[in-house]
C-alpha cells in the first residue's frame, strides 16, 4: 500500500535529515549545487550585460517616473525567468519599501486581457485605496473645492465614486464605501448597494474602461504620495501564442497596448518573451512595435570560458549559503571536489555538439547536465 510507513519508526529511522551535513562536512556544500531542469525558482543570478540594461532603465525611472517598458528576449532555457526572478527580489527589497509596488505576473494560458488588470488592482490591495482616500479626504478640509481637488481625474464613474466616499463623515461608512469601491475596481458585477453607495452605474468590463479606471486610480496615489510607481514583471508573454487564433492573440496584444498607454507615467513594465514571440507579434500588430522597441536580448553560453564562470558562481553561491546556514552548528566544511573546472568544460562541449538553432548551449540544458553529474558524485561518495 502506498505510503504504508509515511508515519512509524521504520521509515524515520533512515530519514535523510542528516545527508546535509554530510555534504557539508565532506564537499562544504548542503545540497546539489545546481539547479535541475525542472527548478525554475530559487537559483542565484549571475549578472551579465543585460542587468547594465535593466539597471540603467530602473534608474531612469526611479528618477523621473516615465514609464518605460523593457522587452526581456531569448530562446527558451537561456535565463529570462531567472533574471525576472532576481529583479523581483531586488525590488521588492530596495524599492517597495519607498512607495513602489512590485507585480510579478504569468499569463495564463487563456485570451484574457482581464486577470492582468485584476492582478495590479490585488496587488495595489484595498489598504492602498483606504490610504489614498484618507490622504484625499485631510487634503479637501485644506482646499474645500473638491472640484479642483479631483483635477487629475478623467473618468467620469471614478469621480463619481471619490465623491462618494469623500462625503461620508463615519469612519466606519467610509470604509464600508472603500470596501465597495474595491469589489467594483476588481471588475465584479454591479450590485444595487454599489449604485447606492456609490453611485456607479456600469461594470468595468471593457479594456477601455479597465486602463481608463486603473489610471486615475494609479494617478490619485500619485498626487496622495501613496504610490511612487508600478513595475510588473510579465513573465512568459508568448504563452498567449499557443494554440491561439491570431484574432485572439491580437485582441490581447492590442489590450497590452492600451495598458501602456493609460499609463504615461508611473509605470514600469518588463515582459520577458522569447525572440521569435517578439517578431511575431511586432508583425501582426505594428502598432506595438515602438512599445515594444526597448529589448534586452540574453544570451547562451558562446564558449567554454563563460561555462566554466557559470558552473563557478554556482557553485561557490552554494558554499557561501552552506556556510551561513551552519554557522551556528559548528561543522567543519570539507574540501572535497564534487567537480573539477575540466569536468564543467567537458559538459559545455558534449552539449554544444548537440545540434539546436542556438550558437552555444542553453543555460537551463547545462546547469541540468552539471546537477546530474553532481549527482553521481554525491552517490558514489556515501
Amino acid at each position: 500500500m502506498p505510503l504504508e510507513n509515511l508515519f512509524t519508526d521504520e521509515a524515520t529511522a533512515n530519514a535523510p535529515e542528516d545527508q546535509p551535513k554530510l555534504l557539508y562536512r565532506k564537499f562544504g556544500v548542503l545540497s546539489n549545487p545546481f539547479p535541475s531542469a525542472g527548478q525554475t525558482s530559487g537559483h542565484p543570478h549571475m549578472s551579465t550585460e543585460a542587468d547594465k540594461q535593466v539597471d540603467a532603465a530602473v534608474k531612469t525611472f526611479y528618477s523621473d517616473r516615465k514609464s518605460h517598458v523593457i522587452s526581456i528576449t531569448a530562446s527558451q532555457g537561456i535565463g529570462k525567468t531567472n533574471l525576472l526572478n532576481a529583479y523581483e527580489n531586488a525590488l521588492r527589497e530596495k524599492l517597495s519599501p519607498h512607495g513602489f509596488f512590485v507585480i510579478r505576473y504569468v499569463p495564463d494560458p487563456e485570451p484574457f486581457f482581464d486577470p492582468l488588470i485584476r492582478s495590479i488592482f490585488e496587488n495595489l490591495g484595498e489598504e492602498y485605496l483606504r490610504r489614498s482616500i484618507d490622504a484625499l479626504a485631510k487634503e479637501k478640509e485644506k482646499i474645500g473645492d473638491i472640484e479642483k481637488l479631483l483635477e487629475f481625474v478623467r473618468m467620469s464613474e471614478i469621480k463619481t465614486m471619490l465623491k462618494a466616499l469623500l462625503e461620508v463623515k463615519s469612519e466606519e461608512k467610509r470604509n464600508e464605501r472603500i470596501s465597495l469601491a474595491y469589489q467594483w475596481l476588481l471588475g465584479l458585477p454591479v450590485r444595487k448597494t454599489h449604485h447606492t453607495e456609490l453611485g456607479v452605474n456600469f461594470r468595468l468590463d471593457t479594456v477601455e474602461a479597465k486602463t481608463r479606471a486603473l489610471r486615475d486610480i494609479v494617478y490619485l496615489g500619485s498626487e496622495m504620495k501613496t504610490l511612487e510607481g508600478i513595475f510588473i514583471l510579465l513573465d512568459e508573454l508568448e504563452k498567449q501564442d499557443f494554440s491561439l487564433s491570431k484574432t485572439i492573440v491580437l485582441r490581447y496584444l492590442s489590450a497590452l497596448r492600451a495598458l501602456i498607454d493609460a499609463l504615461p507615467k508611473y509605470l514600469f513594465l518588463m515582459v520577458a518573451l522569447t525572440t521569435d514571440a517578439l517578431n511575431r507579434y511586432r508583425e501582426m500588430l505594428p502598432a506595438i512595435r515602438g512599445r515594444l522597441a526597448n529589448e534586452v536580448p540574453l544570451s547562451p553560453i558562446r564558449n567554454d570560458e563563460e561555462a566554466v564562470k557559470l558552473f563557478q558562481f554556482y557553485l561557490e553561491s552554494a558554499k557561501r549559503e552552506a556556510i551561513k546556514s551552519v554557522r551556528d552548528q559548528k561543522l567543519q566544511a570539507g574540501n572535497d571536489v564534487l567537480l573539477r573546472e575540466n569536468d564543467a568544460r567537458l559538459v559545455f562541449y558534449r552539449l554544444l555538439e548537440q545540434r539546436t538553432n542556438i550558437q552555444g548551449v542553453r543555460q537551463r540544458d547545462y546547469l541540468n547536465a552539471l546537477y546530474e553529474e553532481a549527482n553521481k558524485s554525491i552517490e558514489a561518495s556515501r
